[in-house]
């Protein structure tokens, strides 16, 4: 500390002045400071490892094999990164960003049987295609070809990943080495590694480095109009989010008596604001070292990354931990590296909490699960509840000034701290991404106070003490012929409060016999419960007779026993994938017991069996028959 360059950036950060550049510089500047920052290492990609310097480097090789192909800023160049957790592909997003082009990142999933690239890449006017090859394969890649060439795209290139570590088997090795070769043969493809030999000594087209330019699209995890909804972001605004996390990233490490590098590895893929903004770039505008492990979540094997590279810090989500419980070899799984284990996504209730800390706790965790809510189109501002908090809540707000409720009793904004209240919460930030992509408005702002505002559809309970409590989803409802408003959201919240309860999606099915819409519960009980029917009815009969918690003419028609409920990948449920599959289970038709003309009790008879898909919480096409199954049935 002390030195000429420290105290100038001190300064920058202080004044802001540091968020006005390209994304690329801003990491290159908060990491060059003085010269030991550079040996520090920034990158553990399985087997590899590459310092600051070096990642920097890296960066240059492929920015000027990206100019000599016309990637650039200069060019109108949008190019999708459809990579996996990985070196290569993140190395890509930095040096197309020197290059000033556009970046949108695909995912894995969308590339699989009944993904969305195609509608997405079309919308998204992208103009080249960078993919790990492991997503592809010698009978798929024609059909990827002449799609990029039907849209008129000037570049497809193939990046290979190496692979290596705890999360990797004999079936991945061979099967990744044997399809780089057989993609390799090929006489149409091009790979990276060629491009940058090929290129080593072109001149580096920079961009503008405005900060006002679109330099990074991520995408959520539910769909909209078709295809995974786009949120873009500017220079700006990805850099301010990583100056921001500068101060609760040491809140968070605050009396863990941790000195120097923390170790991070990205639970979700690159598509993710989470993963791209909230834990890579904000990481490395800390000097500290991402871990990347490869499919990152969607490995079965993922969990096993935390003790044999010491992760320090975890971000994750509830069904991630369910999934891990639910295996039968995670008894020598070590969590004893974690200092912050970081659990949101969604509402998450207290008995969840308890659940999930009894399991990592037992596997060597020291701490207490920290517990947060954000918002992706805000940049992350968030409700933060502190570390062994138990309390029935979202959060804390941070800073109250980002956040407003809409009072359901006047229709007035209110400021958090103006006192206790029930209302739909809207959220800003420093950091919000556009809500316009080429002229198409993804989202509405709405204007309070005079600040942009973000509607987040969570209807809350404002209390005493300052936090907020999950009332449920607004946006969650449907409505029948005859006009009755099914307030689907509510109705999930009180039931997945119940004892009991897992985990339960309210889907609006259309019943042929009546020819109108009717409200279908479908939900997993608590393992070991002896009647999990039984458990199902005591909870309905509590939330709509016992405590009067909603109205009887929303009651379920039917609920369903389901297997799994399928959650995407930020851990929410997948409504669409509900309402597209009726899920196996023991199905129940639900009614009201009336006494002297009173409710008084809830009433469940057996149904047909539903018949369909076991549900899951991986993706659609991330069983047998992909890459991940293989995979799967050679390493179990």
């Amino acid at each position: 500390m002390g030195g000429t360059g420290r105290k100038k950036l001190e300064k920058r950060i202080k004044d802001g002045s540091i968020n006005e550049q390209s994304i690329w510089r801003y990491i290159r500047e908060k990491n060059s400071a003085e010269p030991y920052m550079l040996c520090r290492t920034a990158v553990i990609d399985c087997t590899r490892e590459y310092t600051y310097g070096q990642m920097f480097t890296e960066w240059e090789h492929y920015a000027r094999a990206f100019s000599a192909l016309g990637m650039t800023g200069s060019n109108g160049s949008r190019v999708a990164v459809a990579g996996t957790v990985s070196a290569e592909p993140l190395f890509s997003f930095y040096g197309l960003n020197m290059t000033g082009a556009e970046v949108s990142m695909f995912s894995y999933p969308d590339f699989l049987p009944g993904g969305m690239w195609k509608t997405m890449a079309e919308k998204e006017r992208i103009t080249d295609l960078i993919i790990s090859d492991i997503m592809v394969s010698p009978d798929t890649w024609p059909d990827i070809k002449k799609t990029a060439d039907e849209l008129g795209m000037r570049n497809v290139i193939l990046v290979h990943s190496k692979l290596g570590g705890p999360s990797t088997g004999p079936a991945e090795l061979v099967y990744n080495e044997f399809n780089y070769h057989a993609l390799r043969r090929l006489p149409d493809t091009v790979f990276m590694d060629d491009m940058i030999r090929r290129y080593a000594a072109a001149p580096i087209s920079y961009g503008a480095g405005d900060p006002d330019h679109l330099a990074l699209i991520t995408h959520t995890s539910g769909t909209t109009k078709g295809t995974r909804k786009p949120l873009p972001y500017k220079e700006r605004s990805v850099n301010t989010v990583a100056t921001n996390y500068t101060g609760g990233f040491h809140s968070m490490l605050y009396g863990t008596k941790h000195t120097g590098q923390v170790r991070i590895t990205p639970s979700f893929d690159f598509s993710s604001f989470l993963c791209m903004c909230g834990v890579v770039n904000a990481y490395f505008s800390e000097g500290q070292t991402v871990v990347l492990t490869f499919f990152g979540f969607m490995h079965p094997k993922f969990v096993r990354a935390v003790g044999y590279y010491g992760i320090n810090v975890l971000f994750t989500s509830g069904f991630m931990i369910d999934s891990w419980m639910d295996r039968t070899d995670t008894g020598d799984i070590d969590f004893s590296p974690v200092i912050v284990f970081g659990c949101g996504g969604s509402y998450m209730p207290p008995d969840k909490v308890r659940k999930y800390t009894e399991f990592i706790k037992s596997r060597g965790f020291r701490g207490e699960i920290i517990r947060g809510y954000g918002m992706s189109e805000t940049g992350g501002a968030e409700l933060y509840v502190p570390p062994g908090c138990m309390d029935d809540i979202l959060g804390y707000p941070v800073n109250a000034d980002d956040y407003r409720i809409l009072d359901s009793g006047d229709g007035r904004f209110y400021s958090p701290d103006e006192g206790p209240r029930t209302g739909v919460m809207y959220a800003a930030s420093d950091s919000l991404c556009m809500n316009e992509l080429d002229s198409e408005t993804l989202f509405e702002f709405t204007e309070i106070d005079g600040r942009d505002f973000l509607c987040s559809n969570d209807l809350v309970r404002v209390n005493g003490d300052g936090s907020l409590s999950y009332a449920g989803r607004t946006d969650r409802y449907f409505v029948n012929n005859d006009g009755v408003r099914f307030e689907a959201g509510l109705v999930e919240t009180e039931v997945s409060r119940q004892p009991g309860i897992s985990m339960c999606a309210v889907v609006p099915v259309l019943d042929k016999r009546i020819h109108d819409t009717v409200p279908v519960l479908y939900v997993t009980a608590d393992a070991g419960e002896d009647d999990p029917a039984e458990t199902v009815r005591i909870a309905l009969r509590n939330v709509f007779i016992e405590d009067g918690l909603m109205a009887k003419s929303i009651l379920p028609s039917q609920f369903v026993l389901a297997d799994d409920i399928p959650c995407n990948s930020n851990g929410k449920i997948d409504i669409y994938r509900i309402t597209r599959d009726r899920l196996k289970g023991e199905a129940y038709n639900v009614g009201i017991v009336s006494e002297g003309g009173a409710a008084a009790d809830i009433s469940c008879e057996p149904a047909e069996r539903t018949e369909s898909i076991k549900a899951g919480a991986l993706p659609e096409g991330m069983g047998a028959g992909s890459a991940l199954g293989l995979f799967e049935l050679f390493n179990s």
